[in-house]
């Protein structure tokens, strides 16, 4: 059972194992994740935590509330590897493909599992944002500062579009 990539086909303990890994150890997870072997794993571990995330904010905040942030936390998901992508390759000639990208965000997303709670919610979305950056050294071959300006770049960028393309008023609740 390998902790730097998720097999759906191993079970609920090779979940749980990658996201101690991702959440406890994750230079070390970023380390040993192979920046190839395609989308679907990845994308898998990240739809488990956001569902663990969806059904967890529903009780705590209720129906509306949950789909109206699942919704935003999916439009990031598709603007955002994209942008990151682009801009290390084109600011700072990072050196990673699409691919590795997208991996490393879908396993950020382990911190969806820690989002939902009210106090904690804002941490966990910070921390998500240094899983990118780690990731990022690692898939793009970044130095620090061109890791972290790279994810403040598309932080900020992923951000315009989502208001660009739900407005200001539709943001606090974009679908309901």
């Amino acid at each position: 059972m390998s902790d730097s990539e998720f097999l759906p086909q191993e079970g609920p303990k090779a979940f749980a194992l990658v996201w101690r890994k991702v959440m406890l150890d994750p230079r070390g997870f970023y380390r040993d994740m192979p920046a190839t072997g395609g989308f679907e794993n990845p994308l898998i571990f990240l739809g488990v935590c956001g569902f663990v995330y969806f059904v967890l904010r529903v009780v705590v905040f209720g129906l509306p509330d949950a789909i109206n942030t699942i919704f935003l936390i999916a439009l990031a998901y598709i603007f955002g590897p994209g942008i990151l992508m682009l801009a290390s390759q084109f600011v700072f000639q990072g050196e990673g493909d699409y691919e590795g990208t997208l991996r490393l965000c879908a396993y950020a997303g382990a911190c969806l599992g820690l989002a939902w709670i009210p106090a904690l919610g804002i941490l966990a979305y910070v921390y998500s944002l240094y899983l990118i950056f780690l990731g990022m050294e690692k898939v793009h071959r970044l130095d620090t500062t061109k890791a972290a300006m790279t994810t403040l770049v598309a932080l900020v960028v992923t951000s315009l579009i989502i208001i660009w393309v739900l407005g200001l008023e539709r943001i606090r609740h974009p679908l309901l």
